[in-house]
């Protein structure tokens, strides 16, 4: 049977969670999600935490409790997920790409604070594959920054939960996010101003013009199961990147970044030291389903060429992720590292 690149962790207690729901006719947004999102208050430390239907959904409301309109600039990488390029995009304002920097996930600190101009309403990076973003390059930008959390939420950096150095913090919880509801996301801020704009917006408890980008009871309550566990699904993950970087260590293909115990590893990020169709072929032939990290970089998605952003361009066709989540059992796990230690 061919392992999967990604499977979502679904136990009894989640089926039990949406059951109760339905059982007492909890199907839209109610208690349930509000109880969720103070759990994910006390992650983060952040205070105001909206639940919403989706990643785009977060970074819509942000933008329009800022107010972007056309010529409003918002800075993201090139290389990450397309989730704001299309906020941007629906809401009228003028994306800015940063390519990464080179053997990075990540633009520099230095790249991003070049691009910003008056016109610059927002800045957007985020903790890609579980790996963090180190906020501190932008501590003096006098723009909002927004962070992306959905690869790490729950771990911590620099002794912070991840995204709690940011003005506005956004997660998925997409079947391939370290937690799960199916589909859904979450904003969060400090900001009472922006946080009552959002909510507002968003719909659910109000019956003014919104865009009723609400999550549902059933999706919380699934939420707040897979919350419950977060801690042991990071430790495993945790767990099986170890046994991964050991088996890469005797060939010459390179995980991106070096094993941190404070990352996520929602993937697995690796280069091979071969071709990409070679690749392909041979983890298909061992039933071993491997992903393109970012197939189609924001540079690619706006039609811009690859050689203005040469680093993001690259690592779009170079880098994979092995399978890497808690379910793997260990005779999958013993198969991926050993197909890994095999291929020359």
């Amino acid at each position: 049977m061919k392992i999967v690149s990604s499977k979502p962790t679904i136990t009894r207690k989640e089926l039990e969670g949406v059951l109760d729901c339905m059982i007492h006719d909890e199907l839209t947004t109610g208690s349930t999600v509000k109880n969720f999102e103070s759990v994910l208050s006390d992650i983060t430390g952040i205070k105001y935490p909206l639940a919403v239907n989706s990643l785009v959904s977060s970074y819509i409301l942000i933008f329009k409790a800022l107010e972007i309109h056309a010529d409003d600039e918002v800075i993201l990488p090139a290389f990450f997920s397309s989730a704001p390029l299309s906020a941007i995009l629906l809401t009228g304002g003028k994306p800015v790409l940063v390519d990464s920097e080179d053997g990075s996930l990540f633009p520099s600190g230095a790249a991003i604070k070049e691009k910003i101009t008056d016109k610059t309403k927002a800045v957007i990076a985020g903790d890609m594959l579980g790996f963090h973003f180190d906020t501190e390059e932008l501590k003096d930008i006098n723009v909002p920054l927004i962070i992306d959390i959905s690869h790490s939420i729950g771990t911590e950096f620099n002794e912070k939960p991840a995204g709690s150095a940011a003005s506005f913090t956004v997660a998925s919880f997409a079947p391939s996010m370290i937690i799960t509801t199916g589909n859904g996301g979450v904003v969060l801020t400090n900001n009472s101003k922006y946080f009552s704009s959002m909510r507002d917006l968003r719909g659910g408890n109000s019956e003014g013009i919104n865009f009723d980008f609400t999550m549902t009871d059933l999706q919380g309550a699934m939420g707040l199961s897979q919350s419950a566990k977060l801690k042991d699904f990071i430790r495993r993950r945790r767990e099986i990147a170890l046994k991964y970087y050991e088996s890469a260590r005797i060939t010459s293909h390179k995980p991106l970044l070096p094993y941190s115990e404070s990352a996520g590893y929602q993937t697995f990020p690796l280069i091979f030291d071969a071709p990409s169709d070679r690749v392909e072929k041979y983890w298909k032939k061992n039933g071993i389903e491997l992903d393109r990290v970012v197939p189609h970089p924001n540079h690619e998605l706006l039609g811009f060429k690859g050689f203005d952003y040469p680093n993001a361009d690259r690592l779009s066709k170079k880098l994979f992720s092995l399978p890497i989540y808690p379910t793997l059992t260990k005779k999958e796990i013993d198969k991926i590292s050993k197909s890994l230690g095999a291929f020359i």
